[in-house]
C-alpha cells in the first residue's frame, strides 16, 4: 500500500491478488477493511469455482468473477432488505411505546 496527498485528501493505493492476477485502486477512505474484503471476494469466487469443479465444469475467469459478483451482490441486496425490514420493526415498536405513554400521561 502506497499513501500520498491529493490535495487535501490522503490518497492510498490499495493492491489486492484475486485468481493470480493483481490489481490495484485508489483508495480515499480508511483502507482497512481492505484485506477482509479482498478475502471475502476471493471466497466468493473459490465458492463459484468449486460449483464448477465439482461439477467438472470448465468456465473462464470472467465468467467466474462475474457469478461471485453477482452472489455478493445478492447478499447485498437481501441484508438491505433485512436491514429494512429490522429498521420498520423499530420504528413501530417506537410509536406503540410512545402512543402507551401519551395514554399513561392523560
Amino acid at each position: 500500500m502506497v499513501s500520498r496527498t491529493n490535495g487535501h485528501h490522503l490518497v492510498k493505493t490499495v493492491t489486492l491478488k484475486v485468481l493470480g492476477r493483481e490489481y490495484t485502486f485508489k483508495n480515499e477512505t480508511d483502507d482497512s477493511e481492505a484485506p477482509d474484503v479482498a478475502a471475502y471476494f476471493e471466497d466468493a469466487v473459490r465458492k463459484v469455482k468449486t460449483q464448477f469443479l465439482n461439477k467438472k465444469i470448465h468456465v473462464d475467469k470472467e465468467t467466474v468473477l462475474i457469478l461471485a459478483g453477482l452472489n455478493i451482490a445478492s447478499d447485498l441486496y437481501k441484508e438491505k432488505k433485512r436491514q429494512h425490514q429490522l429498521i420498520n420493526r423499530m420504528n413501530q415498536s417506537t410509536l406503540s411505546v410512545l402512543n402507551a405513554l401519551e395514554k399513561a400521561a392523560c
